[in-house]
């Protein structure tokens, strides 16, 4: 199941990105968890899909375009982790902002059912090692 969990990930983040970050309804549970960390400008847990999408739009509203270069893509069991490059440029200015980010996707049934956010690759990799 874990390969296949990866795969489903990998799908979720090539079909992403743009002008418009949204994830395709087809890999969200309905009860999905959008896990923002405490120092986001919105902390908190939103739940559902029409919240997680929200939480995903948001993105698009502060960037004229979004994109992701995932460097790793690893198997953590019941959850994958994606090491990733967060690409944006500022609306209006245009200037290229790159950011190391981490991604904590747990699946169930080939669902996403949470979607954890990290602002380093570090800082994913001890959250991960720290569930373990």
């Amino acid at each position: 199941m874990s390969r296949e969990n990866v795969e489903i990930v990998r799908r979720m983040h090539e079909s992403t990105g743009g002008s418009e970050v949204r994830f395709p309804d087809g890999f969200l549970d309905p009860e999905v968890e959008w896990v923002n960390p405490p120092y986001a400008a919105e902390p908190g847990t939103r739940r559902g899909k029409a919240a997680f999408q929200e939480a995903a739009a948001s993105i698009s509203r502060a960037f004229d375009e979004v994109s992701f270069e995932d460097n790793e893509v690893i198997d953590a069991g019941d959850s994958v982790l994606v090491l990733s490059i967060f690409v944006v440029h500022g609306r209006g200015s245009g200037v290229e902002h790159r950011q190391p980010q981490g991604y904590l996707w747990t699946l169930r049934n080939g669902k996403a059912v949470r979607f954890e956010w990290f602002n380093s690759h570090e800082e994913a990799l001890e959250a991960v090692a720290l569930r373990e």
